[in-house]
Formats: structure tokens, sequence, C-alpha cells
């Protein structure tokens, strides 16, 4: 069970420079926000699948192995599953992280290619994504 500090935190879908373009519409100002508390409820057993790494789209998986790892990476537990959905990105992968990077680093950096990861489809999961636009 995630603790709750989980519950509190969210993700960002949008264009930067450092991370690229994980927008989930074509206004590339737009930033959506998914809140972890919003979606706790789909994260059943039924949704558990075993899920090839490379096939998952991550922020930041174009400067994997990072130079730089801190405690954050250090600390990241591989016991919590990810969370993965269907949905388009910059690597066009079969999946997009949604939660877990970390998690996925820490896996691959031990050698680990596949992994559990609770997979939502796309579908069910965007009507979460909250929009807020950018002031120029």
């Amino acid at each position: 069970m995630k603790t709750d500090w989980w519950y509190d935190c969210y993700h960002t879908a949008e264009n930067t420079d450092l991370i690229g373009n994980w927008c989930i519409t074509e206004d590339l100002q737009e930033v959506h926000y998914l809140f972890m508390r919003d979606i706790a409820h789909l994260l059943t057993e039924e949704r558990i699948k075993s899920v090839k790494l490379k096939s998952i789209a991550w922020k930041n998986k174009h400067n994997f192995p990072f130079p730089w790892l801190g405690e954050r990476y250090d600390k990241a537990d591989t016991n919590y599953l990810g969370i993965i959905t269907t949905e388009h990105n910059p690597f066009d992968n079969e999946y997009r992280m949604i939660d877990g990077r970390r998690r996925i680093h820490k896996l691959l950096s031990n050698g680990i290619t596949e992994s559990n990861f609770y997979v939502i489809e796309w579908d069910e999961l965007r009507p979460f994504f909250q929009s807020h636009v950018r002031s120029s």
C-alpha cells in the first residue's frame, strides 16, 4: 500500500525544454495535472501486467543512464508498482509512464528488463487530468 504522502502527489503532462513534449493536447501552453488521489481506486489487481521496460516511455528516458543519481533514486522502492497507460509519447513506445520513473531507472540499473505495472487504458485515465493554461 502506498504511503499517505503519495496520495497528495501529482504528475504533469506538459512541454518543456528539459524533458520534451509530454502534452496530451495540441496546445503546447496547456499543462495537465493528474493527482494520484484521484486515480488510486483504479489501482486494482486486475490491472497488473508484466511489461518489458523497453516498451515504456518515461520522462528523461533519453538521458538514461543518468549521470546524476541522488537520494530520491537511491530510495526508490521497486516493491511499489509503477503506473503506465497506452497514450502516445515522445518515444513512440507502447506505454507511457504515469508514476514510477525513478523505480524504472532503478530496475534497469539493476539489470531487470521486465516488471509488473498497473496498466490503465488511456480512455479511462484521460478524464482524471485537470487542465491549466500557462500564462505567457
